[in-house]
């Protein structure tokens, strides 16, 4: 599933970031067929690659979280915090990401 590596493609179609008192910060990077995600804590930093073609287009809302999971729902990969850094930039990226991970299943899958 989630992999670290270089980008499929590096074409950068937008750029999250979010931050937390308590839970550190979360940048998420979007490309056309993979997104990066780099979170820092007090404790830790952890870096993942997601393919696109693997995530379930419909998020599911968790409390103050939005989780994003795998086509076969083994758990959320990762997870946006709902409204930050304000509605307007959590919502455009957040429909980004599901846009993208449709057309990218499409494309592996050869609907279109």
């Amino acid at each position: 599933m989630a992999n670290e590596g270089p980008p499929l493609n590096r074409s950068k179609i937008m750029k999250l970031v979010q931050k937390s008192i308590f839970k550190g910060k979360r940048e998420f990077e979007l490309f056309e067929s993979e997104i990066h995600i780099k979170i820092k804590s007090i404790f830790s930093e952890k870096n993942l690659v997601i393919p696109l073609v693997i995530l379930n287009p419909e998020p599911i809302i968790n409390k103050n979280e939005l989780d994003f999971h795998s086509r076969v729902k083994c758990g959320p990969l990762f997870s946006l915090y709902i409204n930050k850094p304000s509605f307007e930039a959590f919502k455009f990226f957040s429909e980004a990401i599901s846009q993208k991970a449709t057309q990218a299943y499409n494309s592996f899958s050869g609907m279109k």
